[in-house]
């Protein structure tokens, strides 16, 4: 099989997987709505009265930093059910989403590099995740921002393997747009199932 092959066929894999997860968390959200739409609104007002958009910026910078915290679509739930403005919520935990990245993207820089539960940690995904920095370079970041791929560790991984920080800057701005495709996503999940 020839290498352009390969690639559009995990590409062509990747994209399928983006757009079955949107169709779910449309689903879930849908369900949700239905279901807790009471449960969901009280617990959403408390969020945004005690946090507003400054907790899902930091909520967003915790997220993207250190994997396993919190999904950032937790994040976007609590801001559709509490009514949050849109491009409000949309350009804050995208900005929280990039600074957390490049706090990963500096942790992978900087620190795991000198210790070797760092180095045994970025080698666990190395497997995963180093095919797409060799076939797409800083297109395998493109990909993170938009796709399933785990968006922090592979900020991780670049910066451990010393992208220049630029290049991962320039590909985390597609977290804009994947933010939004999420947000509508489940949005019109959230309406139609109430």
């Amino acid at each position: 099989m020839s290498k352009e092959k390969e690639a559009s066929i995990n590409l062509k894999s990747l994209i399928f997987q983006t757009i079955l997860s949107i169709v779910i968390v449309l689903v879930i959200v849908f369900g949700l709505a239905f279901f807790f739409r009471k449960e969901l609104l009280g617990f959403s007002e408390h969020f945004v009265r005690i946090f507003g958009y400054w907790g899902l910026f930091v909520g967003m910078i915790f997220s993207d930093s250190l994997p396993a915290f919190v999904p950032p679509d937790a994040f976007l739930m609590l801001a559709i059910t509490g009514e949050m403005d849109p491009l409000k919520t949309i350009l804050s935990m995208s900005f929280g989403s990039i600074l957390g990245g490049s706090l990963a993207y500096l942790v992978g820089l900087y620190l795991i590099p000198k210790f070797h539960l760092g180095r045994q940690m970025v080698l666990h995904y190395e497997d995963k995740l180093l095919p797409y920095i060799r076939k797409y370079g800083f297109g395998a970041v493109v990909l993170s921002a938009l796709t399933p791929i785990p968006y922090s560790w592979m900020a991780y991984t670049v910066g451990t393997f010393k992208m220049r920080y630029s290049l991962f800057l320039l590909g985390s701005l597609f977290r804009f747009v994947r933010v939004t495709i999420y947000f509508y996503a489940m949005y019109l999940g959230w309406i139609t199932g109430g």
